[in-house]
């Protein structure tokens, strides 16, 4: 999931991007439409608050993904930390009169061995613009369509898996450029986690000119929340990022429950 980003030193092998993220965006990542509702309504979002445990690069990692509803806007939190630092990112939304995705925000906060980092997108509607900085940097993308940014196209993703939709594409702002995140779908997996097992969608993110390899399994009976996610990376070595446990609407999540 995208909060897990390149780290300097050893934490940068140990908190790398994974999918986004993350936990792509991370946990991505990514998470909270209920099958149910969605044959209610398009619009329908229910809260969550999910815990998962990684091991990268021998480092045990915490990571935990919530969503907050507070009226018609959204709020996505994600985090990862261990002993040399931590990770958070944050992105507002709310959906408009016909349920689509509108962003109102996103930041990230990096702090590793007392190195910070921070990184900001925020969106001038009037303007049609979006406007990312990080330190000196600064980066603006014009609006021409309905781009998402790493933590909302995960919960686009998740809608669109629910909704039954094979074509998985995004546009996606990310560090202030405007990028194409493809994805496929591999097939249906029974996989065990801590949680017991879940039938689950096996999808698989698709790049172009990069060796990474990243797969994550989402679960229809949780409202196809993200419960793992593996990543090989280009120098060999792979990494798995698993749910532990959470809430849905409230309600604590057991294998075979049901959740909307």
């Amino acid at each position: 999931m995208s909060f897990l980003q390149e780290t300097p030193n050893a934490m940068r092998q140990a908190l790398r991007q994974t999918l986004p993220a993350a936990l792509m965006g991370v946990l991505a990542l990514l998470f909270a439409q209920s099958p149910t509702a969605l044959a209610e309504s398009e619009a329908a979002l229910v809260p969550y608050q999910l815990a998962y445990a990684a091991t990268l690069n021998g480092m045990d990692i915490d990571a935990k993904r919530e969503l907050r509803v507070n009226g018609n806007r959204y709020e996505i939190i994600t985090s990862a930390k261990n002993l040399l630092g931590s990770i958070t990112e944050e992105g507002t939304f709310s959906l408009d009169e016909q349920g689509v995705i509108v962003d109102h925000g996103y930041e990230y906060e990096r702090n590793i061995i007392g190195m910070k980092k921070t990184e900001e997108l925020s969106y001038d509607r009037t303007a049609g613009v979006a406007n990312y900085e990080a330190k000196k940097k600064k980066r603006q993308v014009k609006l021409d369509g309905n781009y998402l940014n790493r933590l909302s196209y995960q919960v686009q993703l998740q809608r669109d898996l629910s909704n039954g939709q094979t074509t998985l594409q995004y546009q996606v702002i990310a560090r202030g450029r405007l990028k194409d995140y493809n994805f496929e779908i591999l097939g249906e997996e029974t996989l065990d986690t801590p949680l017991g097992p879940f039938k689950t969608i096996k999808v698989k993110r698709v790049r172009e000119d990069d060796d990474r390899q990243t797969i994550m399994w989402f679960a229809p009976e949780l409202n196809y929340l993200l419960v793992q996610l593996w990543q090989k990376e280009e120098d060999g070595d792979d990494h798995k990022l698993v749910i532990k446990s959470g809430t849905i609407n409230r309600q604590p999540i057991v294998n075979g429950g049901d959740h909307s």
